[in-house]
């Protein structure tokens, strides 16, 4: 399984609390373009029957988050906001091979179920560091799913490519990934 190199260290969690709505905001930015890239993949890898099912279920599956944590928001009397460039998306996007199809999505795979293990710690710290109730029911179920999400996309590289070489761009692209994160600001973002 992929395993992340670096730790969010603890004092995210708090940065992340300090500013609530603004985290809030950005988790909805991430879970809505999460949905769309999903729908992306299975439209231009339309040839491929495992990844189609799999990333219209995960597309579902992001966009209904999406409606949870706009509901969340509404609820505190905020708004969604604008969406802001996000350096760790880009940096991670700027990491993948794009010299041909196969290539590309390979690496794609391997980026997406990187996000997703990012999503899976950063959401259990927030789950930890909120009091017990809705909020924190809704961020411990968040991160199970992210773990899921996680998992699907390496096992689907790994039926589509050969395992030593589903491996290999792993070690590069989570080292990569942790150099990304590490240089980061912490703040209230869930990348």
């Amino acid at each position: 399984m992929l395993q992340l190199l670096y730790d969010t260290p603890p004092e995210w969690a708090p940065a992340a609390l300090a500013d609530f709505d603004a985290f809030l905001r950005d988790h909805a930015a991430n879970e809505r373009k999460a949905s769309a890239a999903a729908m992306r993949l299975a439209v231009h890898h339309h040839d491929i029957p495992i990844l189609v099912d799999a990333m219209v279920e995960v597309a579902r599956e992001e966009l209904e988050h999406f409606e949870q944590v706009y509901e969340v928001i509404r609820e505190r009397g905020g708004s969604l906001g604008q969406d802001c460039p996000d350096p760790y998306m880009t940096e991670l996007y700027g990491a993948m091979r794009k010299e041909n199809k196969t290539t590309f999505l390979l690496d794609r795979l391997i980026v997406f179920s990187l996000i997703e293990a990012r999503g899976c710690e950063r959401f259990g710290l927030v789950a930890k560091a909120l009091e017990p109730g809705k909020l924190k029911d809704f961020y411990t179920e968040l991160t199970r799913v992210e773990a899921r999400h996680r998992a699907l996309f390496v096992r689907i590289a790994r039926q589509i490519y050969d395992v030593k070489e589903v491996d290999e761009r792993i070690k590069t692209l989570t080292k990569r990934e942790a150099e990304i994160v590490s240089a980061l600001p912490l703040g209230p973002c869930l990348h």
